[in-house]
C-alpha cells in the first residue's frame, strides 16, 4: 500500500475507536489523481465525524461549567442561595444519569458559620470610588461598617519595633492604615507570615485602644479572595497599588453584611452499584461550592476552582452508567459542600459517612482541571506508589498527558480528612495554563479544558484497573 494508503488506514482506526463507525480498508495504490481527491474526501468526511463527537463529548462538560458559573449561582456560596442552587442542579443530573442514593435523597446536609458579604461594599480614595472587584476586595470576615478617615502609612520598620507600633496603633486617632506588601517579601516565609499575622492582628484583635478602624493593604499581585467562617473587627481592603493615589490623605467606606449562625449545606451523594462486588468501593469526589459574591454585583465564577471538577466526576459518572461500562464494583460520586469555608463537608462526611469508610478501595479527588498543558500532579503518589505506576504507565501507554508528576502528602482539598482515617487516596490536579485562581476572572469562557478528554480518558481507564486490581 502506498504511503498516502498508510495513512489512510490510521484514520480510519483512530475514527473507529472514537466515533464507533464501520471502516472499510480499500487495498488500492490510489495510482489516478481522481482516486486521490476521493480518498482524501473520505479521510476529511471521516475526521469530521471524529471532531463532531469529541465536541459532543466537550459540550456536556461545558454545559456543566456555564450552568455552574453563571451569574444566577452567584458564585456557588452563601449568598441567594447559590450553593444550594448547584447542589440541587447536581442532584438533577444524578437523577438524570439514573444514579442511586444511599439514604432518601442525594443529599447529606449539615451546617456551618459564615459572614457573609450580601449588600453595599464601597470604597473611595479621596473623591475616586473604586470599582469592586476589579480595583479592590475587601476581605470576607468584614463587619458592617460605614465611615470616612484620614490615611495614615504603616512601614515594616514601624512594625519591626513593638514599642513605636504599640504606640501608633493605640495612640493614633480614628483612622484607616495603609500597608504596602511590596515592604515584605512574599518569596520568603518568614515575610509571609510576618504579614498574615499582622493583617490577622488588625483586623480581628479585640481591644479598646486599638483606634484603627480599617486597613488598607496596597498590592501589587492578582487580587485574591476566599470566604470566612467568622466576622472580625476591621474591615481589611485589598487594593491593587497602580489604583491608589500617591497621595492619598483620606479615604471613605461602606459594608454591610450578615453573619450567619448557622448556615445550611450539603454534599451530594450518587453511586453506581457494583455488579459482583458492591460493598467494594471507588470513590471519585470533587467540591461543587466556590466563594460567592462580595456585594451586589461582584460574584466569582470558580470556573478551574472547582467547576472543572465537577464537570469531570459528572462525566466519569456518564460514562460508567452506560451500558457494557458498569463496573464489578460500586462507584461512589461525591460532591462536597463548603470545601471553601475550610473543608467542612468533607470533614462532616468522614466523621459521619454513609457507609464503612474500610469499604474505600481508592478515592479519587478532582480538583482544578481546566487546563493540563504541563500534565497533571498526583498528590500522595509517593505515599501509593502502586497506584501511581499504574496511572503513570496507562499514560505513558496511551500517549495522553504531557506528564504525570508526583508529590508527597498535602492537606488542602477534600481528600485529607480521608488521608488521615487510612483511605487510600489520590488528589489530582491540572498544570499550567491560565492561572486564574479565587478571583473575578475564573470564568468558562477564559477557561482552554485544554487536556479535559485525555485526562477523562487516563481516569476511565484507571478506575477500570482498580476495578480489577483491588
Amino acid at each position: 500500500m502506498s504511503q498516502f494508503g498508510v495513512f489512510f488506514e490510521r484514520i480510519c482506526h483512530i475514527t473507529w475507536q472514537n466515533v464507533n463507525v464501520h471502516c472499510i480498508l480499500i487495498n488500492v495504490s490510489l495510482y489516478s489523481q481522481r482516486m486521490k481527491h476521493i480518498a482524501v474526501l473520505f479521510l476529511i468526511l471521516l475526521n469530521w465525524n471524529g471532531l463532531l463527537a469529541q465536541s459532543q463529548v466537550d459540550n456536556y462538560a461545558r454545559s456543566i461549567l456555564d450552568t455552574l458559573c453563571g451569574s444566577a449561582m452567584g458564585g456557588r456560596g452563601y449568598v441567594n442561595s447559590g450553593e444550594l442552587m448547584a447542589a440541587e442542579f447536581i442532584a438533577a443530573e444524578f437523577k438524570t444519569l439514573q444514579l442511586d442514593h444511599f439514604d432518601t435523597s442525594f443529599f447529606q446536609k449539615f451546617s456551618i458559620t459564615a459572614n457573609t458579604l450580601p449588600g453595599t461594599v464601597k470604597l473611595s480614595i479621596g473623591k475616586q470610588e473604586l470599582e469592586p472587584g476589579k480595583d479592590f476586595l475587601v476581605d470576607a470576615d468584614a463587619p458592617t461598617l460605614t465611615g470616612n478617615f484620614p490615611v495614615i502609612p504603616l512601614s515594616r520598620a514601624t512594625v519591626e519595633d513593638q514599642i513605636t507600633f504599640s504606640m501608633m496603633v493605640t495612640q493614633t486617632p480614628a483612622s484607616i492604615l495603609l500597608i504596602d506588601e511590596a515592604e515584605f517579601d512574599l518569596s520568603k516565609n518568614e515575610d509571609r507570615q510576618m504579614l498574615d499575622e499582622l493583617l490577622a492582628f488588625l483586623k480581628c484583635f479585640d481591644h479598646p485602644r486599638i483606634k484603627a478602624k480599617a486597613i488598607i493593604l496596597l498590592s501589587e499581585n492578582p487580587l485574591k479572595w476566599s470566604p470566612s467562617p467568622v466576622q472580625c473587627l476591621r474591615p481589611l481592603f485589598r487594593v491593587k497599588k497602580e489604583v491608589f493615589p500617591e497621595k492619598a490623605k483620606r479615604a471613605s467606606f461602606e459594608i454591610e453584611s450578615n453573619y450567619i449562625e448557622e448556615q445550611n449545606s450539603q454534599n451530594v451523594i450518587a453511586c453506581i452499584k457494583g455488579k459482583t462486588s458492591p460493598d467494594s468501593m471507588i470513590v471519585v469526589t470533587a467540591h461543587y461550592d466556590h466563594l460567592g459574591k462580595m456585594g451586589e454585583t461582584v460574584y466569582f465564577p470558580g470556573a478551574n476552582d472547582n467547576a472543572s471538577g465537577i464537570a469531570m466526576m459528572l462525566s466519569l459518572a456518564k460514562h460508567f452508567q452506560t451500558p457494557g461500562n458498569k463496573p464489578d464494583k460500586t462507584i461512589v460520586f461525591i460532591a462536597f459542600g463548603s470545601e471553601e469555608i475550610g473543608l467542612r463537608g468533607s470533614y462532616y462526611f468522614t466523621e459521619n459517612p454513609l457507609f464503612p469508610l474500610e469499604n474505600i478501595n481508592f478515592l479519587i479527588n478532582l480538583d482544578i482541571l481546566g487546563t493540563g498543558d504541563d500534565g497533571i500532579q498526583v498528590v500522595n503518589g509517593t505515599i501509593f506508589n502502586k497506584e501511581f505506576d499504574q496511572l503513570s504507565d496507562l499514560n505513558t501507554k496511551s500517549r495522553l498527558l504531557k506528564a504525570v508528576k508526583i508529590r508527597g502528602e498535602m492537606c488542602k482539598s477534600d481528600h485529607c480528612f480521608f488521608h488521615q482515617k487510612g483511605v487510600p487516596n489520590f488528589y489530582i490536579y491540572t498544570l499550567g495554563g491560565v492561572a486564574h485562581y479565587h478571583d473575578i476572572f475564573d470564568h468558562p469562557d477564559t477557561l482552554p479544558l485544554t487536556e479535559f478528554e485525555d485526562l477523562k480518558e487516563l481516569l476511565i481507564a484507571f478506575i477500570e484497573k482498580l476495578n480489577l486490581s483491588l
